[in-house]
C-alpha cells in the first residue's frame, strides 16, 4: 500500500513525498513517538494533532477489530500540520500495534514540508532505527516488530 494522506478535512488527499517506518516496540515508546511529533511541531510553528481516540472509536464501530486480528484500541494517528496540506501523519493501520508508518505531504510549501520531514526523522533516529521506504512502495507489516 502506498502511503496517502489527508492531513485535514477540507485537502485533498496527497501522495507522500517521503515515507518512513519504525517499531516502537510498546506503548511507552508510542507515548515517546507522541512527544517527539509535539516537540517538532512545535519547533516548527505547527499543529500537533492526536486522533487515535476517535479513529479507535470508528474502527469499532465498524468492528474492524475482526478484520484487522488485533483490537482496534491499538489503533495510533498522530498528525503535524501546516498550511494547505503541507504536513506529516503517523499511523499504525493495518501493521503490528508498534509499528508506525510516517508520512509527509509538501502541500503549498515544499520547503517547509522537506525541512519538517529532515527534523522529525532526525529525531526519531535518536531513539529508533528509521527505515526509508521507496517512493511508490508502501509500508509493510516488519517481521521484526511483533504482532
Amino acid at each position: 500500500m502506498v502511503m496517502a494522506v489527508s492531513l485535514n478535512g477540507c485537502t485533498r488527499a496527497q501522495e507522500a513525498f517521503e515515507t518512513v517506518q519504525i517499531c516502537v516496540g510498546n506503548e511507552r515508546g508510542v507515548a515517546d513517538l507522541k512527544r517527539a511529533m509535539m516537540t517538532v511541531a512545535e519547533a516548527e510553528g505547527l499543529q500537533f494533532i492526536d486522533n487515535s481516540a476517535q479513529q479507535r472509536m470508528e474502527l469499532k464501530a465498524i468492528e474492524a477489530d475482526k478484520a484487522l486480528n488485533r483490537d482496534a484500541a491499538s489503533a495510533i494517528d498522530f498528525h503535524i500540520e501546516g498550511k494547505s496540506g503541507m504536513g506529516a501523519t503517523a499511523g499504525n493501520l493495518g501493521l503490528p500495534p508498534y509499528q508506525i508508518g510516517l508520512g509527509f505531504t509538501e502541500g503549498d510549501d515544499p520547503a517547509k514540508a522537506h525541512q519538517l520531514a529532515d527534523r522529525l526523522i532526525n529525531a526519531l533516529s535518536q531513539r529508533w532505527a528509521v527505515q526509508r521506504i521507496p517512493h511508490g512502495e508502501g509500508v509493510l507489516p516488519m517481521k521484526t516488530c511483533g504482532a
